[in-house]
């Protein structure tokens, strides 16, 4: 797969269900698993809360342009949110802070038939980008903590544990100094 094969766009309100129903499959994929992660999507309970955060313009969507057939839209292939705003589980884990130069990233996840292509090393490559496109320097996530190969994920992509909180590991990614105070003046 390359880079140049994604569509990343701003989900719309059409694409909530579809969001909805990725989060979840990867859901019931972990749990077949062992794992608890993002089990409490499968409840349902959490499906008006994600769709309200599509309709605010906070989650993206991502497809394959080799995905596409006649002219139809391609499937989901991914899906991520990122707010400039801390929602209730950010001031839990993080405390109360100033988010002005700051983007949470959550629920970053991809479609079963994409997993283990790379398609997450590009989407991280691409936030990294988008975001220092908007104005932000610093990207904040946060993963269970039990999730070794989570953490190395995101480890590997220049994240940096701050702290873990409640069973969960904070992370933080801001690019270079040097690049920074380039990009400064």
């Amino acid at each position: 797969m390359y880079y140049q094969d994604l569509i990343i766009e701003k989900a719309t309100i059409e694409d909530g269900p579809n969001i909805v129903e990725l989060l979840k499959s990867r859901a019931t994929d972990l749990k077949r698993k062992g794992s608890e992660q993002w089990s409490f999507l499968l409840t349902g309970q959490e499906d008006a809360e994600i769709l309200e955060l599509v309709t605010k313009g906070l989650f993206y969507k991502v497809a394959l342009k080799s995905d596409m057939q006649d002219n139809a839209s391609p499937p989901l292939a991914a899906t991520f949110m990122l707010s400039d705003t801390q929602e209730e589980w950010d001031v839990h884990l993080w405390g109360q802070v100033d988010s002005q130069d700051k983007v949470y990233l959550h629920k970053l996840a991809i479609a079963l038939q994409h997993k283990g292509q790379g398609l997450g090393d590009h989407l991280v490559y691409w936030i990294k980008q988008h975001i220092e496109k908007l104005g932000y320097f610093k990207i904040r996530l946060d993963c269970v903590a039990h999730s070794e190969k989570l953490r190395d994920f995101y480890e590997k992509h220049e994240f940096k544990l701050l702290s873990i909180v409640d069973g969960h590991c904070l992370y933080e990614w801001e690019p270079n100094k040097a690049a920074k105070e380039v990009h400064d003046g």
